[in-house]
């Protein structure tokens, strides 16, 4: 369960073996004049992940759109910030005094902070702000921020695969009491892929896109079904439908978090159970290291 927590809130990959080692696919058939492309992401700032060889850029360029999941930069702060939080509830409220406590000193030794700063926040957030702040911060922007903001340069028309509002239903799906069960035993759970070390073995197989070994790191996850069902079935279909959308109207590069691509239910399944031909194209991630 930890370790699928962890892909998620950074959004890295899951998947079934059977997939191709690429990040980087090709959209072709009905309705579409000029190929789109579909690129898994990940939100992090580490340079690591930048280090792609220039093919990407290149289908940047040929295409005349650039979509993202929800456009970052035109989200409401004010509508954010109450999505994070709990209405009725505080972190004193879903644990034990002890639990609280020790909650309180990884956060302080973390953030500087006590926890009662974030005492109206939901789990899952905390728990991904605790995991950003232990992650290299190389770059300026996260990658996917990085494309936004590349596409934008380039004078591209920019569209939002889905509402910021359906990321927060998908999040929510996942009760209070699981969040705050999951945040807690990543941080006291020394073998879980909260870990440092572990986090950079996934980081390593998103690198080399080592589909294989990236579903055998995760594959004795589970989550509440209810939060697969939203976060990631529900929301693959109408990605899928939104991305044939965008690319009967013209040539677009999708950028998804990575964890959508593959499996039955995948975004690459969904388009070409539509009749599209989706295809691999290889390439590298360029590192000195």
């Amino acid at each position: 369960m930890i370790k699928r927590f962890l892909f998620l809130t950074v959004s890295l990959i899951s998947c079934i073996s059977a997939f191709p080692q690429s990040l980087l696919w090709e959209i072709t058939g009905k309705g579409f004049e000029k190929p789109s492309y579909l690129y898994g992401t990940i939100h992090i700032q580490d340079k690591r992940v930048f280090s792609f060889d220039s093919v990407v850029y290149e289908k940047i360029d040929f295409c005349d759109a650039f979509a993202m999941e929800v456009l970052m930069d035109e989200i409401d702060q004010g509508e954010a910030m109450e999505a994070m939080l709990m209405k009725k509830h505080t972190l004193k409220d879903l644990y034990s005094p002890e639990e609280y406590e020790f909650l309180d000193s990884v956060v302080k030794e973390s953030t500087g902070q006590g926890l009662f700063v974030f005492n109206k926040m939901k789990p899952f957030f905390l728990s991904s702000q605790l995991m950003q702040m232990e992650l290299s911060m190389d770059m300026e922007l996260a990658l996917d921020l990085h494309f936004l903001q590349y596409a934008r340069n380039n004078k591209k028309l920019c569209l939002g695969i889905e509402k910021f509002k359906d990321q927060m239903k998908a999040i929510d799906a996942m009760s209070l009491e699981d969040q705050a069960e999951m945040l807690y035993q990543g941080l006291t759970d020394t073998t879980s892929s909260l870990s440092m070390d572990a986090f950079d073995e996934l980081l390593e197989a998103y690198i080399i896109q080592d589909i294989n070994k990236l579903y055998e790191l995760s594959s004795d996850s589970t989550m509440p079904a209810e939060f697969n069902e939203y976060f990631l079935v529900k929301r693959n279909k109408k990605m899928a439908r939104r991305i044939i959308k965008f690319g009967k109207k013209q040539a677009t590069f999708n950028a998804i978090g990575a964890a959508h691509l593959p499996g039955n239910e995948g975004v690459i399944e969904l388009l070409r159970k539509r009749g599209y031909t989706v295809n691999p194209i290889k390439f590298e991630f360029i590192t000195n290291e």
